[in-house]
C-alpha cells in the first residue's frame, strides 16, 4: 500500500531532555487546535501508562465526533519516539489503515533540534492522490502548526 509522509522541525531553546519530557506526555488539545478542515483534538481516553513507553495506548478524540487509537511503539528518553495511530472512525477510516509519527531530538547549541516526521498509509492505490493531498497541502500545515504552539509552550 502506498504511503505518503510530511516532515517539520523546528529549534527549541530548552535542553534535549527537558524538551522530551515535555513534548512525549504533551496535552494534545493544546497544540491540535485544528487546521482549516482537519479537526481539533479535544482529548483521550482509556490511556494505559503515563504515555512514557512502549506498547501503551489512548484513544484521541477529535471536534468532529470522530476517534483514533494511538500505540507507542518504541521510547528512547530523551532522544526518540514512535507510535503508530489506527481505527480511524472518521473521514479518513475510507482513506488509510493507519499512520506512523517518529519523533526526534538532537542537541543544538544551547537548545533542541526537533524533527517530527507521519506518514499516512493508504488502504489502496485507488484513495492514493487524496491522502496525498491531505498530507502534503493540509496535513503538514496542520503538523506545523502543533509544533509551533509545542515551542511557544516550553519556551514561555
Amino acid at each position: 500500500m502506498p504511503s505518503f509522509s510530511a516532515i517539520v522541525e523546528t529549534r527549541i531553546a530548552a535542553p534535549r531532555a527537558a524538551v522530551f519530557e515535555a513534548i512525549v506526555p504533551i496535552d494534545l488539545p493544546s497544540i491540535f487546535t485544528g487546521y482549516g478542515p482537519l479537526p481539533a483534538v479535544t482529548g483521550t481516553r482509556e490511556q494505559s501508562g503515563a504515555w512514557d513507553g512502549a506498547g501503551q495506548t489512548r484513544v484521541v478524540m477529535l471536534s468532529d465526533g470522530s476517534e483514533a487509537g494511538e500505540r507507542m511503539d518504541r521510547y528512547r528518553h530523551p532522544e526518540y519516539f514512535a507510535y503508530t495511530v489506527s481505527g480511524f472512525t472518521g473521514v479518513l477510516r475510507w482513506l488509510v489503515h493507519s499512520a506512523n509519527g517518529e519523533w526526534w531530538f538532537e542537541p543544538e547549541g544551547e537548545g533542541t533540534r526537533v524533527r517530527w516526521r507521519y506518514a499516512f498509509n493508504a488502504r489502496s492505490w485507488v484513495v492514493a492522490l487524496p491522502v496525498w493531498f491531505i498530507t502534503r497541502m493540509l496535513w503538514r500545515g496542520y503538523m506545523g502548526k502543533a509544533l509551533r504552539l509545542s515551542r511557544e509552550g516550553i519556551e514561555a
